[in-house]
Order: structure tokens, then C-alpha cells, then sequence
């Protein structure tokens, strides 16, 4: 009997392990479905908005040319326009991010209440902070209130009140600076909070070893905020110009067709002839930010595992929209507790002008997406993204008094300051160079997944 009911014991325990292990990769499965989901539901509007961005050109072009042909010296159609355009750097990729939510609870995955949180406090942050911080807006309403800023908070308050279930992972939020300056770099508080000895011997050695006082820092540069356009979640990556002879490609004499090329190609869109003297004609001309529409193979890592080659006219990094899922399941197995379970996911919008040729060959937006696929993680951009709380606070109004005054400057509360306090502290940095003296040996460059120049491998392969 003693025996039957240790086996009986075993049974129940390998059985209950059999449904845990089941729930559990039930939940992966859903968790991936989920992530692709939201990934692609925000791909597709980007590429929609890029579109609709590209019509807004070319109509203007038309309602300039028409204005020229009238004798017009004033265009208020292409002003009206523009300011549509505008507006619809917001609104699509905020309307992308409330389409990813929907792509991952339809396949199961729930609200999210920290991710909620965290977009629900943006948004206020947005609407409280941005008018003083950011005070030239995107675009104006007439009559303000409300602000550029009352519509982006808002917009954003509505899809967290709808729930979170699949968080952006490659934000660019305007406040989240960095620079070259050491105090301009967050990683230099990570490390210092982390005693991140390794990371002080590839990138500020010689810092921790000569270092005596505040008084050894240089000067902090001016920070330039940055001039808001785009929306922070799932941006589009673009810019504006007043002329078209000043678009990237043909200010750089790369384009042999220069901007009659460009428009003929708007021509061919409208259906009607646009005049030449379009390029004279200043109005606001919404282009692809030569920063952010790259060669995509220069962002893939060195020892990516894919074969093949990129196609020239895909090869582009441009917009795209990184996701993360994080769910749990209950595991009924005595002792065993919950398991996370964590997805991320990359799309992007796919298109190409007749040739074919890159979208951004010319620098202005047109119509030339059609389709979006997933993409491997590692070849998106900014994953792992995500504002910093305090940052901006910090850099505009903590460190400036930090390095005229030293640690009398600094503000309490402030997580970045209490980093300060034990960087100054001289056995502090005396015990990682004794570290690095014995143990720098242990330290490597991590390779692969996210930079360039690794040996091989990358962090995630999906």
C-alpha cells in the first residue's frame, strides 16, 4: 500500500507537470501570435500614413501649379494641406499603436496594467509638460486651446484607457537626450549603480583613473531639444523642407534626374502636368529624414544568420514597429508558482516606386507602400526602447548646478544625482580600478545582436 501510494504520488506529480508544461507552451504560442500580430496591425498603418503623407505632396504640387497657373502669389490650399500632413504624423502612428492593441487581444493577450500605466503617464506628461518644454508645435489650432499637445496627450490617454497589452519597444521619446559627454550618457549611471566595472574599461578608463573632482569635467554642451514632427510611438521618420531642389538626394548631386525627375514622378501619380516653377514655391514639403531612411543591410549585425542578399530597392531601415508581449500563466504544479512569458516582434511597411526603385530615392514622400512583413528583431531599430523617468529633468536643471557647484548642486530624490553621490566618492572609484587591475581580462565586448563588429550571434533570432 506504502508502495501504490508513492507511485500514485509520482503519477499525479508527472501529471500535473504534463498540463503545466502544456499551458505553458499554449501561451507561448499565443503570446508570439499576439506579438506578430501587433507588430504587423503597426506596420500597416504606418505604411497607410506614409502613403496618405505622399497623396498630401502631391496634391500640393497640383494646387501650387494650379495657383501659378491662375497667377497666384499665395497659396492657402497648399498651406491647408500641409497642415493636414502634419497633423497625420500623429494621428497614424497613434492610431498604429491602438491597432496593435487590438492585433494582440484578439489573439488572447490581455491588458497589460504597468504598460497601461507607463503610456497613461506619458500621456499626462505630455499634455502638462510639453506646451513650456516644446513650445513651437507641430501645428496650431485655431482657436487654441487645445494645443497640438492636448490632441497628442489625449490620443494617447484614450488608447491606455483601452488597455496595453502589446508595448512599443523602439520609442523615440523628445526628452530621452543623450550625448557624447560623459554626464550626457545614462549608461555611465547604470554603470556606476551597478558597479559596472567592465563597462568603465571599455568606455571611460582613463576617467576612472584620473579623476579627482567635479571641477575635472568639461563643460556640458547645449542641449538642442529636438523639434517635434513625428510622434514618439511608431514615427515616421520624416522631415520638413520649404523647397524641393533642397531634398536631400539632390542638394547631394546623387540624382541624375535632380527635381524634374521628382516631378515627372508626381506627375505620373496626379494624372495632370505639374509646372517647374513648383520648386520655387516655398511651402512645407514632407520628406524621409536621411538619418532614419539609411541602408537597412548597414543596421543588420555582423554574423546576422539569413542568407540572401537585401533587394535595392527594400534596402532601407525607414519606419518600422517593434513590440513586447509579457504575460503569465498560473502552474498547477504544487511549489511551482507563475511563469512569465515574454514575445517581442518587428514589421515594417514594404513598398517601392516604379523602376523599381527605394522609396526615399528622391527624398520626398510619395505613394509607394504595399505590403508589410515581420522582420528579425535584431535588424529593427531601437529595441529595448523606452523613456527614462527624470532624465530630462536631470540633464536641463540637475547638471548644470552639478558641475558649477559639485554634489551641493544636486537634487534629492533624484536617482541620477544619488548616482553622482557615489561616483564622487574616491574609494568608490578606487575599488574598481583595484578590480581592473586583477579581473579586466574577464571583461569582452559583447558580440553580435545590436551593433557591429561582434563576433558573431545575435540576441534574439525571430
Amino acid at each position: 500500500m506504502v508502495f501504490l501510494l508513492m507511485v500514485c504520488v509520482i503519477l499525479a506529480l508527472v501529471v500535473l507537470w504534463n498540463f503545466d508544461l502544456h499551458k505553458i507552451i499554449t501561451v507561448k504560442l499565443r503570446a508570439q501570435d499576439g506579438g506578430d500580430s501587433a507588430a504587423l496591425a503597426a506596420a500597416r498603418w504606418q505604411g497607410i500614413t506614409l502613403n496618405l503623407v505622399g497623396h498630401l505632396n502631391v496634391l500640393q504640387a497640383v494646387a501650387i501649379s494650379d495657383g501659378l497657373a491662375r497667377g497666384q502669389t499665395a497659396f492657402p490650399e497648399a498651406q491647408a494641406i500641409a497642415d493636414l500632413a502634419a497633423r497625420l504624423c500623429y494621428v497614424g502612428p497613434v492610431t498604429a499603436l491602438a491597432a496593435a492593441q487590438l492585433g494582440a487581444k484578439n489573439n488572447g493577450i490581455y491588458n497589460n496594467s504597468a504598460y497601461a500605466q507607463m503610456v497613461a503617464s506619458h500621456a499626462a506628461y505630455v499634455t502638462g509638460q510639453y506646451p513650456d518644454q516644446f513650445p513651437v508645435q507641430p501645428y496650431t489650432n485655431a482657436p487654441s486651446p487645445p494645443t497640438a499637445w492636448d490632441d497628442y496627450g489625449t490620443m494617447l490617454a484614450a488608447v491606455a484607457a483601452q488597455g496595453i497589452a502589446a508595448l512599443p519597444d523602439n520609442t523615440r521619446f523628445y526628452v530621452d537626450y543623450s550625448g557624447d559627454h560623459l554626464l550626457l550618457n545614462p549608461s555611465f549611471y547604470d554603470a556606476v549603480g551597478s558597479a559596472d566595472w567592465c563597462w568603465f574599461f571599455h568606455h571611460a578608463y582613463q576617467t576612472l583613473q584620473s579623476y579627482t573632482s567635479y571641477r575635472d569635467w568639461p563643460p556640458l554642451p547645449i542641449i538642442r531639444d529636438p523639434e517635434p514632427m513625428n510622434s514618439e510611438f511608431f514615427g515616421l521618420g520624416l522631415m520638413r523642407l520649404s523647397y524641393l531642389d533642397s531634398l536631400p538626394m539632390i542638394a547631394r548631386g546623387t540624382d541624375a534626374g535632380d527635381v524634374d525627375a521628382v516631378i515627372r514622378m508626381m506627375e505620373q501619380i496626379a494624372g495632370e502636368p505639374i509646372t517647374s516653377g513648383v520648386s520655387r514655391v516655398s511651402a512645407q514639403w514632407y520628406c524621409y529624414s536621411p538619418d532614419r531612411w539609411s541602408a537597412w543591410t548597414g543596421l543588420i549585425p555582423d554574423g546576422f544568420p539569413f542568407r540572401g542578399t537585401v533587394r535595392p530597392e527594400y534596402d532601407y531601415i525607414g519606419a518600422d514597429a517593434a513590440v513586447r508581449i509579457e504575460t503569465e500563466t498560473d502552474r498547477v504544479t504544487p511549489g511551482a508558482g507563475r511563469r512569465w512569458v515574454t514575445w517581442s516582434a518587428a514589421a515594417k511597411p514594404f513598398g517601392f516606386l516604379e523602376g523599381p526603385e527605394r522609396p526615399n530615392r528622391y527624398g520626398l514622400v510619395l505613394p509607394a507602400f504595399h505590403e508589410v512583413r515581420l522582420v528579425p528583431v535584431d535588424t529593427a531599430t531601437g529595441i529595448g526602447g523606452g523613456s527614462r523617468p527624470g532624465w530630462s529633468t536631470h540633464i536641463h536643471d540637475h547638471l548644470p548646478t552639478y558641475v558649477a557647484q559639485g554634489l551641493a548642486g544636486t537634487t534629492p530624490g533624484c536617482w541620477y544625482c544619488e548616482q553622482l553621490h557615489t561616483w564622487e566618492n574616491a574609494s568608490f572609484r578606487q575599488t574598481g580600478i583595484d578590480w581592473l587591475a586583477s579581473y579586466s581580462a574577464r571583461c569582452h565586448q559583447p558580440g553580435g545582436g545590436g551593433g557591429r563588429g561582434g563576433s558573431g550571434g545575435t540576441r534574439r533570432g525571430h
